[in-house]
């Protein structure tokens, strides 16, 4: 009997989807995750994906699937710098493969449309990071490279309320306005005169523009508020929003709304390679960078305009923390030089966590005087290069400490100025980092980890939640990312929480949406499917 032309290429076409919908939510995740095992499980299921398939239809078969997966991800790896590469690159890539498969697979040239066309519109219809958040998100939205500079591999990133609309802005620095790419690339140079007019320019280290970034959700897309329109003021309380970095040091400093040059490539590389000076030589260095930090403060160490409910107008100033608690003065000596975070303390007071020598949480006494109810010491936690999250993770009201280290630790406040270790990560796991408490969507608050694969050694992490039990973390989604920066807030308005990311030296801004699909159960009966409709046609046709 002959077949129906139509149903046999939307046949095709429906396999190639389900084809990419397999490979990457459910054969992908898998071996990031499982590695080896999954490679014990996938070889069998291969081989019994190979016989199930009729003799006289498996190279057809055969053939049609690797040439969908190979032209999905050529598609996906070409040149996007100028159109004329991407249109070049992607023609390409499809007359290659589409010939490959019909020669080799002796296919016809409608299952060789469907596969063009399914791998086209799976690489121009949606972001392909969707992909590997699918199980439980979609990106909703992805920002244009918002730094064209070259020194700053990211910036760091926060979210407020600038306009008190209810819905939260997105805080960073760029300069991708400032500092446009040029629209042709530039010309090599042939008299002597170019070549040492661009190696003079190569050599030396000139500044770069940088601003603040606020983008703001309108008309279904993040937008950038205009600097000009929001009052110094408030421009004040967004840039002590952001984390404390140093983006581009020591090579430069931010000062001015620039990146200003610290060193020069060629007297910094001398100087470091004097083995006995080059400690000497960073260490100053560090000092000039505190020097300016102190000149821009006015001689604090540290300043918040208000930290937590309580804490206002802090100032680390010669020796002395001061400010105010609840309205009311403070102050006492201190040996901090950073202001942290604060943190609901088993008294019912707020506590101001600091960072010196070691990490202090500081309690405010009815006199206005300062007490260091709990301390944190570099031997019992790493704090040069931790993170430190209070979190209310069992609902008493009390903030545990979430450390994100080598190794991370949640830590609990005891009424004795002690703390007890509710969980840590394993002494060798490096990868294991704390990001966020926070609620993702309409749901319960829950804890938003980096963490690797469940078996393979390598150091790779990927964005997960997690409930806390007695008996440790419970996964509860996992983004198969590279994420950082990563912030929890509602950015468009519609009172559920988003994640915002982004990932690392990229300077694009991802917006992940949380869905109730079940994507994954459906795939998995997909696959089944699949597997049961190939099970009958061998039967039938044996």
């Amino acid at each position: 009997m002959r077949r129906n032309p139509i149903l046999t290429t939307v046949g095709w076409a429906l396999y190639a989807i389900a084809l990419l919908l397999i490979y990457h939510l459910l054969i992908k995740p898998a071996f990031l995750d499982l590695t080896w095992i999954a490679l014990l499980v996938f070889l069998p299921l291969l081989a019994f994906c190979f016989y199930v398939v009729h003799p006289k239809e498996r190279r057809q078969v055969l053939a049609f699937t690797i040439a969908a997966l190979l032209l999905d991800r050529a598609l996906t790896r070409v040149d996007v710098k100028t159109t004329a590469a991407l249109l070049i690159g992607g023609a390409i890539a499809i007359i290659v493969i589409a010939l490959l498969a019909k020669w080799y697979g002796r296919l016809n040239w409608k299952a060789v449309g469907s596969l063009v066309i399914v791998a086209l519109l799976a690489n121009v219809t949606f972001n392909r990071d969707t992909l590997a958040a699918l199980s439980h998100f979609t990106v909703k939205y992805e920002s244009d490279r918002l730094y064209n500079g070259q020194w700053v591999d990211y910036f760091p990133m926060a979210l407020y309320d600038v306009d008190h609309d209810g819905k939260q802005e997105i805080i960073t620095y760029g300069n991708a306005e400032e500092l446009p790419l040029p629209e042709e690339a530039a010309k090599k140079p042939e008299t002597e005169e170019e070549k040492k007019a661009l190696a003079d320019k190569l050599l030396h280290l000139q500044p770069e523009p940088v601003s603040l970034y606020v983008l703001t959700w309108k008309d279904g897309k993040m937008v950038r508020m205009p600097n000009d329109q929001i009052p110094a003021e408030t421009m004040t309380v967004l840039k002590q929003q952001l984390p404390t970095d140093y983006p581009g040091f020591p090579y430069y400093t931010m000062k001015d709304g620039q990146l200003v040059p610290n060193v020069q490539r060629q007297p910094y590389a001398e100087a470091m390679l004097q083995v006995g000076t080059a400690p000497y030589r960073a260490f100053m260095l560090d000092m000039d960078n505190i020097a300016n930090q102190l000149e821009e403060n006015d001689g604090s160490m540290d300043l918040r305009r208000q930290m937590g409910s309580k804490y206002k107008d802090l100032h680390i100033k010669g020796g002395m923390l001061t400010g105010t608690y609840d309205g009311k003065p403070f102050g006492g000596t201190t040996k901090a030089t950073k202001l942290m975070t604060t943190m609901m303390l088993p008294d019912g007071s707020e506590g101001l966590i600091t960072m010196g020598e070691h990490l202090s949480v500081l309690k405010v006494e009815a006199d206005g005087t300062l007490t260091e109810a709990y301390t944190l010491t570099r031997k019992e936690a790493e704090l040069a290069t931790g993170e430190f999250i209070p979190a209310d993770i069992d609902h008493d009201k009390v903030d545990e400490l979430l450390i994100a280290g080598k190794p991370s630790y949640i830590l609990k406040p005891k009424a004795d100025g002690t703390w007890e270790i509710l969980w840590a990560s394993a002494e060798n796991d490096k990868s294991f980092r704390f990001s966020n408490f926070a609620s993702v969507g309409a749901g319960q608050p829950e804890i938003i980890a980096k963490a690797k694969s469940w078996v393979s050694t390598t150091d790779s992490r990927y964005l997960s939640g997690y409930n806390y039990t007695p008996d440790g973390l419970e996964e509860n989604w996992r983004i198969y990312l590279p994420l950082i920066n990563v912030q929890v807030g509602d950015v468009d308005g519609d009172k559920q929480n988003e994640i915002v990311a982004t990932i690392y030296n990229t300077h694009r801004v991802l917006v992940f949406k949380p869905h109730n699909v079940p994507v994954l159960t459906l795939t998995i009966i997909l696959f089944i499917g699949l597997l049961g409709y190939g099970v009958v046609r061998r039967v039938r046709h044996a």
